[in-house]
């Protein structure tokens, strides 16, 4: 009887859950294997948007990490010199929409922190970047999965413009 009632209960919670897993294509972002000195930690393996109802959780393939990893890459490829490394914790990512103010509006906030090592002199940065586009309220998880691809692509490009100074400046004068 136990068994029967556990299952019911499973069951039951199951069906109230309002969770929509939508898969995310990041190959677009990604860019042939270039600074393989530039490394980026594990990040999240998916992304809930907050705020909508009902829940829309983003399943990023490749992993977000992997695509940011790429935009950054390619960013700071025309700054190398011998002996650059970066290392970057895995990125912290929130995905927002449905303000009360703004409901079409969805926020990525995307945050990092990276040691940049240039011939042996270390310093260390954050970088966060923030990134909005439209998505209209109540649109389905595709939309959300569409508006994510160019929300990491124009926060990656922040988070770059802050990154490539950094290196160009990180060796002693």
């Amino acid at each position: 009887m136990k068994r029967i009632l556990t299952a019911a209960v499973v069951l039951a919670l199951a069906a109230c859950s309002h969770d929509v897993r939508t898969p995310v294509a990041l190959d677009t972002l990604l860019v042939p294997n270039q600074a393989p000195w530039l490394i980026l930690g594990d990040g999240p393996q998916r992304l809930e948007v907050r705020g909508v109802d009902p829940t829309v959780v983003l399943v990023p393939a490749p992993p977000l990490a992997a695509a940011l990893e790429a935009q950054l890459r390619a960013a700071v490829q025309k700054d190398y010199f011998t002996n650059l490394t970066i290392a970057c914790d895995g990125p912290k990512a929130e995905l927002r929409g449905g303000k009360e103010d703004a409901p079409d509006l969805v926020q990525l906030t995307l945050a990092l922190h990276c040691t940049i090592n240039a011939r042996g002199y270390l310093s260390s940065h954050d970088y966060r970047a923030s990134a909005t586009t439209r998505v209209p309220a109540g649109a389905d998880p595709a939309a959300y999965a569409r508006a994510l691809v160019v929300l990491l692509h124009d926060g990656a490009g922040q988070i770059a413009a802050g990154l490539e100074p950094d290196v160009r400046h990180s060796l002693p004068r």
